[in-house]
């Protein structure tokens, strides 16, 4: 019997210790956690300096400091560098950030801006701005600094195919000395554009490569077709390039008539 109450007070004793020197452990944990608290949220360790760094043609520097830092918040140990990047990059021209801690107190932050290659959209619904990596940008249009920008329009999510269709027979109107001035394609895929000259072309259904051979068969032709009626490209209205072996002209003056080619005579008065 006395045996017995001995073991069990030994095993009391031992688990009273055990609880103890926990209890002490949690508290030292505590402290520290406390003191680390304390020493990381020190004065010493606020930013004493904000470096911006890339080319920033339409975010200047005072614009940038004015409008994120006010949203930026900790010091070197306690900020979310990812909270900071978003800030950034919310701004309307800046395209990727890349943000960094320097020891002891100094943010620097690296920018990289979109580069306008079009205006998207149109004059009824508005024009955004389309960067040259086919992304779409809320920035204001008025501050693109790029002269002669096409407007290109489509469904969102086809801008950068519209993009690179645009690329593709921009420079096959040189011979005629135009370029695109705009560019649509509709949600059946049927595409148009209008040159700066004002001519109008329907350039119907089809790949990008198959739009560039059209193109070019109407640019390498089109000017012996309209010399027969004493005209020149600045004449031509309207071209209607969604036929096989030809297209449909339309010149100031005349009705629309059918060209094969430029060696075929066109038939006047037929569409």
């Amino acid at each position: 019997m006395n045996e017995t109450v001995s073991v069990d007070i030994s095993i009391s004793t031992r688990l009273m210790q055990g609880a103890a020197a926990a209890l002490t452990l949690l508290a030292l944990l505590v402290g520290a956690a406390a003191a680390v608290w304390r020493f990381v949220h020190l004065p010493a360790f606020n930013f004493t300096s904000v470096h911006i760094t890339g080319e920033t043609m339409h975010s200047s520097e005072s614009d940038l400091r004015s409008q994120v830092l006010p949203q930026l918040h900790g010091n070197f140990f306690t900020m979310r560098l990812e909270q900071a990047r978003s800030a950034f990059q919310s701004q309307p021209w800046v395209q990727h950030v890349i943000v960094r801690r320097v020891f002891p107190g100094q943010l620097v932050v690296q920018l990289r801006e979109h580069q306008e290659a079009a205006y998207w959209g149109n004059e009824e619904n508005g024009f955004r701005l389309l960067s040259n990596d086919g992304i779409i940008f809320d920035a204001n249009p008025d501050e693109a600094l790029r002269e002669n920008l096409p407007e290109l329009n489509g469904p969102d999510d086809m801008a950068s195919q519209v993009l690179t269709t645009y690329h593709l027979p921009n420079h096959l109107f040189a011979p005629v000395h135009g370029r695109i001035a705009r560019l649509a394609v509709d949600v059946r895929g049927s595409w148009s554009l209008v040159l700066d000259q004002d001519t109008s072309l329907a350039l119907g259904n089809a790949a990008p490569e198959e739009l560039a051979r059209r193109v070019q068969q109407f640019v390498q032709t089109v000017g012996p077709v309209v010399a027969r009626y004493n005209r020149g490209m600045g004449d031509v209205q309207y071209a209607d390039l969604r036929y096989k072996s030809g297209y449909a002209l339309r010149l100031k003056g005349l009705a629309t008539f059918n060209a094969a080619t430029a060696g075929t005579k066109p038939e006047t008065g037929r569409r």
